[in-house]
């Protein structure tokens, strides 16, 4: 695993043409301490660095690419591989190119509030892989984030619609310094987002999901959530998701979420 990374004049003036009196003055006079400008009402986000993950990419199943998929490692509770294709919807509507566009779209609303925006992935095509888990993981730390967001659909045929979030618990020497505050943000990015108008899912009880299984989770070395924005495979879930005004929607309840997650 990576080790922890955590990254953190004095003017001359010539004064002439004063009284004595008025220079004795000014020079005894204690500088005022400087204190820092607040962030404006339209930058709440500013100074906050956030990594997005748009889970998988479109290039996971190109047999091209297989041997680098199936690459495994230990995440501190199993092996587990480096990533999968995803799921898609019952007309073949991927995962990869929902969760790409949503985090473009967010991307947008946090730098208008002022944030620092990082990406897992940079595209969403046939021709590219991965990242593997463990490099999603470990992104947050590598750009100083205080926050990161991993984007994600399930695939659960059947079983109705709505989001949960996946928050890692407590694996000794792996997420034990991260854990703690990674539910707690969790928990105020679900109050949040329900609160926006998301359907909290109905099959999915607790939606807020405490795991030890989940690679990008487990690697990272900064306050993570792992959210599964909706069922791809519940016919309500996959007409929001596969229409822009839908994945714009999306894009503004996770924007609802991460202020609420940083108290901002």
């Amino acid at each position: 695993m990576t080790p922890r990374v955590r990254a953190r004049t004095t003017a001359l003036l010539a004064i002439g043409g004063v009284s004595a009196a008025l220079l004795a003055s000014l020079l005894a006079a204690p500088a005022a301490p400087a204190t820092p400008a607040a962030a404006p009402a339209s930058a709440p986000l500013a100074g906050m660095v956030i990594a997005l993950d748009p889970g998988h990419q479109l290039g996971n199943s190109n047999p091209n690419f297989a041997d680098k998929i199936a690459q495994s490692r230990f995440n501190g509770y199993e092996t587990k591989g480096c990533n999968t294709t995803g799921t898609e919807t019952a007309d073949g509507y991927p995962e990869s190119t929902f969760n790409w566009r949503v985090a473009r779209y967010l991307k947008v609303r946090l730098r208008q509030l002022g944030a620092k925006v990082k990406l897992t992935r940079d595209g969403d095509s046939y021709r590219k892989w991965g990242p593997c888990v463990w490099d999603r993981g470990e992104f947050g730390a590598e750009v100083g984030a205080d926050l990161l967001v991993s984007i994600h659909a399930d695939g659960a045929p059947g079983a109705g619609g709505g989001f949960f979030i996946f928050v890692p618990s407590v694996i000794d020497g792996w997420t034990d310094d991260i854990a703690g505050p990674s539910q707690r943000m969790g928990r105020r990015m679900l109050r949040a987002m329900a609160d926006a108008g998301a359907p909290v899912s109905e099959y999915m009880s607790p939606p807020l999901v405490v795991t030890p299984t989940l690679s990008t989770l487990n690697f990272s070395d900064v306050p993570a959530v792992l959210v599964e924005l909706g069922n791809m495979r519940d016919p309500g879930d996959a007409a929001r998701m596969t229409s822009r005004d839908g994945q714009k929607q999306y894009a503004d309840w996770l924007l609802r979420g991460i202020r609420a997650a940083l108290r901002r």
